[in-house]
């Protein structure tokens, strides 16, 4: 009788266990650095550095003349979308 309940009891947590595999959910794929690098860019200057733009104040200027037209918000978010944008292309 023993040994019916061992068997038993086996074939309980065999279910259990392939219910458990059946229902857990499939990991996300690994984020990509650069998604890693984008979040974690303090400041448009580091956004600018992951896009490409040169550091100095005539490659930026030509960049951010395009938004000029802007009011100031809109230009900001379109010019660090933009930058985004290009970091991405860059690192792919």
């Amino acid at each position: 009788m023993a040994r019916r309940m061992r068997l038993r009891d086996r074939i309980a947590l065999r279910r259990a266990q392939a219910a458990e595999r059946r229902d857990r959910k499939p990991e996300p794929p690994p984020e990509p650095r650069i998604e890693i690098a984008l979040r974690k860019a303090g400041s448009i200057g580091a956004l600018e550095r992951l896009a490409g733009i040169g550091p100095d104040p005539a490659s930026r200027a030509l960049f951010w003349m395009a938004f000029s037209s802007l009011p100031a918000r809109e230009c900001l978010d379109a010019g660090c979308e933009e930058l985004r944008r290009r970091a991405r292309l860059a690192a792919a």
